[in-house]
């Protein structure tokens, strides 16, 4: 069969149907448009009768109020919906604000305590960093410690937070300042602690005091003399305890001091303990501080049971009192 007669019937029957369909179309849109053009009488008729209104109006208009009347009534609904939601969503919002509000309070306070805290223990620090470093006047450290912000920077936004966010900032600063100074003081006593260690600073026996370091009335005769150590009067056999660590120099028979132990210690530190009755350490040996050397005797010239405890420095007899202190 030939193309093109498929062709040219296929059209015709296209051209066939789709006359057929404007034809129902125009008959469809004719009836329509004559059955909105019909018209309706609508008559008001009073109780008395004596005056009837009445008026003609066609199907499209009253299909037209019709409509307008379901568009306001949607409109109407999904307004008032609307607002219904708009006025939930304002409640939890001021439920939240409320909520908010409470919290900012609540940090405000918070803030306060402990800026208030801080500001109290400054001078505690303070007085603390004078004693450790041996300076005479107020430190200046806590203002210098800053964010790293510009001060533009900082001007920009200080009008758009609240002052409890700066004066956390401010807090903040504070104490990373006051954080290094008790390092610098930790480490001080620590150090101190250590020196304090190995320095003579306890009392080396238990007993009373019976003669002070410096010029006195002799005791073996008329007038005076210089007293190079301290005298503790104990009974005889006492211990007596090294003041420090360190090595015994000697431990023996050493004239006039009768039987006597002598410890060297750091920092040209040496220590005496004269007239014991016994010895426990030999020359050389390393000593702890605390530990038994000797115990108390009357042995060389000595006119009782006593203990003579001398501290030397680079060889020069010094006061032992201030050093018989725990917390020297």
């Amino acid at each position: 069969m030939d193309f093109k007669y498929i062709k040219y019937k296929v059209k015709i029957k296209l051209a066939e149907k789709f006359h057929i369909f404007k034809k129902k179309f125009i008959e469809q849109r004719d009836k329509f448009m004559r059955k909105g053009h019909e018209k309706m009488t609508v008559m008001f008729i009073p109780h008395n009768e004596k005056k009837i209104f009445n008026f003609q109006i066609s199907k499209f208009i009253i299909s037209f109020f019709v409509l307008l009347f379901v568009i306001i009534v949607i409109t109407s609904t999904y307004a008032h919906l609307r607002s219904e939601a708009t006025k939930r969503e304002e409640q939890r919002l001021m439920a939240e604000y409320h909520d908010i509000r409470s919290q900012l309070l609540r940090f405000e306070r918070i803030t306060n305590r402990i800026n208030t805290s801080m500001e109290r223990l400054k001078p505690n620090i303070e007085e603390l960093y004078i004693l450790s470093s041996g300076i005479n006047e107020t430190p200046r450290f806590w203002s210098g410690n800053d964010d790293p912000i510009s001060r533009q920077e900082f001007d920009e936004i200080r009008e758009e937070l609240p002052n409890e966010i700066f004066t956390i900032r401010r807090i903040g600063n504070d104490i990373s300042s006051a954080t290094k100074t008790i390092r610098s003081i930790g480490n001080f006593v620590s150090t101190r602690n250590q020196v304090v260690i190995d320095t003579p600073s306890i009392v080396p026996t238990q007993g009373h005091i019976t003669s002070l370091f410096g010029w006195r009335r002799s005791p073996f005769g008329f007038g005076r003399d210089f007293h190079s150590g301290i005298d503790i009067a104990a009974p005889p056999g006492t211990p007596i305890r090294v003041t420090a660590p360190g090595t015994v120099t000697s431990a023996g028979w050493m004239g006039g001091y009768g039987i006597t132990v002598r410890v060297s210690h750091k920092y040209g530190f040496e220590t005496i303990y004269a007239h014991c009755l016994t010895v426990s350490v030999n020359v050389g040996d390393r000593v702890r501080k605390g530990q038994q050397v000797a115990t108390v005797g009357q042995t060389g010239n000595a006119t009782g049971n006593h203990l003579h405890y001398e501290i030397r420095l680079g060889g020069v007899a010094i006061n032992p009192y201030p050093y018989m202190s725990r917390s020297w």
